[in-house]
């Protein structure tokens, strides 16, 4: 017997698993190393799925899937000391909430939060890296690593945009079809 909310909910549980699934899989292609380098620099679409999951599935769920994002990124890192982990919380959760409240939920946003939190992301990756692992170079890992990096991003982030709008789409369409009935 199937209790009646898992019924009355299911399109909504299938599609957090497919995120759960979609961000779990791209964290994998992240850590190995599977994805490739463009330039020298890394791609890195956890931010990019992060700020798009939370942008359509709002703060709560902004916020677990970016914990899950940013946890991945921390099994990466070789002190894994949950700074990513908060930042990305912090970003689904900050993506999630301006679009309930104030902003509309399209690729114009979209982009605009990305370039924010990829910026924001390469000056708390350069700082960690500067700051709490020692390494020299002031400025210049900044500007010709962490900065262009950031902007690698910002470019690939209509694909993982349209796959996220893509499968919330297909859910709702099952949602509302179940509702007909």
């Amino acid at each position: 017997m199937i209790p009646q909310a898992w019924k009355e909910n299911r399109p909504k549980i299938m599609r957090r698993v497919v995120f759960f699934f979609l961000i779990l899989g791209f964290g994998v292609l992240q850590i190995s190393g599977v994805l490739p380098d463009v330039f020298g620099l890394e791609l890195l679409p956890l931010l990019a799925l992060t700020v798009t999951v939370g942008m359509f599935e709002r703060e709560t769920y902004g916020m677990i899937f970016g914990l899950l994002a940013g946890v991945l990124c921390d099994m990466n890192n070789a002190d894994g000391d949950g700074v990513y982990a908060l930042f990305f919380a912090l970003a689904g959760f900050t993506c999630g909430l301006l679009m309930t409240y104030l902003m509309m939920n399209n690729l114009l946003t979209a982009t605009i939060l990305t370039s924010f939190w990829s910026v924001l992301y390469a000056l708390v990756s350069w700082l960690v890296s500067v700051g709490v692992h020692g390494i020299s170079g002031g400025w210049k890992p900044l500007l010709t690593f962490y900065l262009p990096t950031a902007l690698l991003n910002i470019i690939i982030m209509p694909i993982f945009y349209y796959l996220v709008r893509a499968i919330k789409k297909e859910f709702l369409n099952m949602e509302n079809d179940e509702l007909s009935f």
